[in-house]
């Protein structure tokens, strides 16, 4: 597989990381540095030695501050309440008789949702909390902490009293959600992943290809372009359709190919109106493609440079949408494949990004222990699942599926081992064929025998020998030339 970059392309992806970067540091250098405290600044407050005191002041939004620094602690929501826990003192360098802590808090209060604690552990002992009488203070005291306790305080709000953010919000209820639900859920959802793509493939009518098995047939099925044959065998348009239609317009005398060793050239050769009007809708926009208007020579470069003029190629998307038009004129497909597949691929877009986004939100903002990460993941792989499932889901008539079946047949005739000996005008018939169903090489080989020569429409400066040869110069140029148009096409339609 050729992998192209595209100078537009990556200049417009680097633009993007460029503005995320520069937006990123530009709100940094632009935002107040904020000043954090720890519990190391519980500085002792008290004016005589051997008493520990400290205030705390409390905001509307769960903020805690210390002398104007901000505590990375602050106010948690529950399902019932908001709880402000906080470790005052843990095994402090010095030993206090008494300790006082005193919270302030943002307006009035006339009953906290439940009563005020402190926890005083190893060695320390708690002497009580209350809410003072004028409902702005809570008031913490403990005795007897030694260089080994730890001192924590816990105070409750009603709802409703602090106005915390959204997040802490969400967090909180998510907080109440026992773990075994999330893990239930990550494990309910590949089955229901499962149920869906099963789905998926019954109402799409997907089933395996035909198997002709040794049954063959030696002429065409039908008088139907090699594209629409590539579409029909693999229930989709891509580099293999592009190839199979470039190698039949060179056939029918539309377009000859020049090998230069490096690069390469396509040349339009004149055709008559009547020519012109046989041509496919699908292959009158590739021809556009592939030449400017008023010129008949387009080199590899220019390929190249026609491609990269815009992000991706309308052209490229309108010629896979006419060869499924194409197929489902002809009968083969009960609905526009490019539409089913759109719709799968957009359903798997969105699972992917909606797990992604909850990896990010809750893996940051969600309580421990995370089990609920499990679930965004499952979505992430379920959203993988369904955009690559997507493009295989296409909803064939009676008709199609016996065509297949037709054309599966021929396919065993042009992977057959036996050799071609005086048949020379079969290699250059069916060789658009041969690769619409990926039997070139298999095809090529039953012609090493025979008095190969070259087709007029193509040539190599260098080219020596039978058919081997022809096909080590002109198979990787149509592959790049296909891979190309295919990777220049829209994302979304496939």
């Amino acid at each position: 597989m050729l992998i192209g970059i595209y100078p537009r392309k990556l200049l417009f992806f680097a633009f993007i990381a460029l503005a995320i970067f520069g937006g990123v540091k530009i709100f940094e250098a632009a935002r107040l540095p904020e000043v954090f405290a720890s519990t190391a600044d519980n500085i002792n407050q008290a004016e005589f030695g051997g008493s520990y005191y400290l205030e705390l002041d409390l905001t509307k939004s769960g903020s805690l501050y210390i002398e104007s620094k901000k505590l990375k602690e602050s106010v948690t929501a529950t399902s019932d309440y908001d709880e402000l826990r906080y470790i005052v003192l843990n095994q402090p360098n010095d030993t206090y008789t008494d300790a006082k802590i005193v919270l302030n808090l943002p307006y009035k209060i006339k009953k906290l949702y439940g009563d005020p604690r402190i926890i005083a552990v190893h060695g320390a002992n708690p002497a009580g909390a209350y809410l003072t009488s004028d409902g702005e203070q809570i008031v913490f005291s403990a005795t007897d902490v030694g260089d080994a306790s730890t001192v924590t305080i816990i105070a409750q709000f009603p709802k409703g009293y602090l106005n915390l953010p959204a997040a802490k919000q969400i967090g909180g209820v998510l907080s109440n959600v026992p773990g075994w639900f999330w893990v239930l859920i990550s494990l309910v959802l590949p089955v229901i992943a499962v149920v869906i793509i099963a789905w998926m493939f019954y109402f799409s009518d997907i089933r395996a290809k035909p198997q002709a098995g040794q049954m063959m047939r030696k002429n065409l099925p039908s008088e139907i372009s090699p594209g629409v044959v590539s579409t029909l065998f693999s229930g989709t348009v891509g580099a293999r359709t592009l190839m199979a239609t470039l190698v039949d317009l060179a056939r029918r005398g539309v377009i000859e190919i020049f090998n230069r060793g490096e690069d390469f050239v396509i040349h339009r050769k004149p055709i008559s109106p009547q020519e012109q009007v046989q041509l496919k809708p699908f292959e009158k926009i590739l021809v556009e493609k592939l030449f400017l208007p008023k010129e008949n020579i387009s080199a590899s470069m220019d390929v190249e440079k026609r491609l990269a003029r815009h992000l991706y190629s309308r052209k490229i998307a309108e010629i896979y949408l006419a060869v499924y038009e194409e197929g489902k004129s002809l009968g083969y497909f009960a609905q526009l494949p490019a539409r089913i597949h759109l719709k799968y691929r957009m359903i798997g877009i969105g699972l992917f990004y909606s797990g992604f986004i909850g990896l990010v939100v809750f893996g940051i903002l969600g309580p421990d222990p995370k089990f609920i990460l499990f679930m965004w993941m499952a979505l992430v792989v379920l959203g993988i699942l369904i955009i690559n499932l997507a493009p295989r889901l296409t909803a064939y008539t009676t008709r199609g599926r016996k065509e297949q079946l037709e054309w599966a047949k021929f396919k065993n005739f042009l992977s057959e081992s036996s050799n071609l000996k005086g048949r020379d005008e079969l290699f250059d018939l069916y060789l658009p064929y041969a690769i619409a169903l990926c039997v070139e090489a298999d095809w090529a080989a039953r012609f090493i025998e025979s008095s190969f020569v070259k087709p007029d429409w193509y040539d190599h400066i260098n080219l020596q020998g039978g058919v081997d040869k022809f096909v080590e110069s002109f198979l990787p140029v149509i592959d790049q030339i296909g891979e190309n148009l295919n990777l220049a096409n829209e994302p979304l339609v496939r």
